[in-house]
């Protein structure tokens, strides 16, 4: 890692285990005055049937995910699609971390593809990531790849005197203080709308008496990816996948759970011994009938992962 310059390949993970290449990565150091800048080239071959957007993460610790930019990917492009990027080499996610620190990047797309480029050598562990949630930055598009910066004011020549000067500087800092008071707020609200909105207008899934499932609608993995990035692993986790294609849906909802009434994703299945154990071992501990039972072995429900708000 002492080098200016490596090349890594892009893989896709499917159940957490690394499949085919598809695509590399491209580091290279550059002179910037008196630092350093890392010119960061992406190539990636994707096909989606829809268009699509790629969270971009720097490994850091084999764990800890930190959030670096966004990619775009249109509807059934074919050919490798080149993203180039242009960050501080001595602190690419603002953490205060170099990049030859970092391990490689993790490409989370909204659809629940996961993809990694690694420069360091060793098996990834995608279920057991940590995702730094993404920082409220300003982003600026450069070569088809959002960038982050600062956001300054744009310079421009003093023609009106040093009065519209502090006028533009007391507007400025008024702007500043009102900001943080509109972020502070925003995650939860958003989170809220995103749920009910699908609550809403996606199909709905019977409801039974004396069911701790308040409401419940159909969905399928591709609608992971328009939840919070902490809920996109679900996209790889085989229990998910199996039962998928078993039941051809998932459900998501609101479950009376521990006295609070809480957003959920739902995998069907019949409780038993053998299922249970294969649930808990795939991070889903906890059973929902949909009609309460003396019984539960032979019951159908649902095994319920409680939704991320990050």
């Amino acid at each position: 890692m002492g080098q200016s310059r490596w090349v890594s390949y892009i893989y896709r993970y499917r159940n957490n285990v690394r499949c085919e290449n598809a695509g590399f990565v491209k580091v290279l150091r550059i002179s910037s005055g008196n630092k350093y800048r890392a010119r960061i080239q992406i190539g990636m071959k994707m096909y989606k049937n829809r268009n699509c957007k790629c969270m971009v993460y720097m490994l850091y610790g084999k764990e800890q995910a930190k959030y670096l930019t966004e990619l775009y990917f249109r509807q059934e492009e074919k050919d490798t699609i080149v993203k180039n990027l242009e960050v501080s080499w001595d602190d690419p996610t603002q953490e205060g971390i170099a990049i030859e620190e970092y391990d490689g990047l993790v490409f989370l797309c909204d659809d629940g593809e996961v993809l990694t480029g690694m420069w360091q050598d060793y098996a990834v562990d995608i279920e057991n990531i940590h995702f730094v949630k993404k920082s409220e930055k300003k982003e600026v598009v450069l070569d088809n790849i959002t960038m982050e910066r600062e956001n300054k004011p744009k310079e421009r020549n003093n023609e009106k005197g040093p009065e519209e000067d502090e006028l533009r500087q007391k507007g400025s800092e008024q702007k500043t203080e009102e900001k943080p008071k509109v972020e502070k707020n925003k995650a939860p609200k958003e989170f809220t709308e995103i749920c009910e909105e699908i609550l809403e207008t996606y199909p709905k899934l019977p409801l039974f008496q004396e069911s701790d499932i308040t409401t419940c609608v159909k969905i399928v993995p591709q609608d992971i990816g328009k939840l919070a990035v902490g809920n996109w692993r679900l996209g790889t986790n085989s229990f998910v996948t199996h039962s998928f294609y078993q039941y051809r849906y998932l459900m998501m909802g609101k479950v009376l759970y521990k006295e609070r009434e809480r957003y959920v994703i739902g995998v069907p299945g019949v409780y038993g011994n053998k299922e249970r154990y294969v649930a808990n071992a795939f991070g889903f501990r906890e059973f929902v009938p949909v009609k309460k039972a003396k019984v539960s072995t032979g019951s159908f429900g649902y095994w319920i992962w409680e939704i991320s708000r990050v």
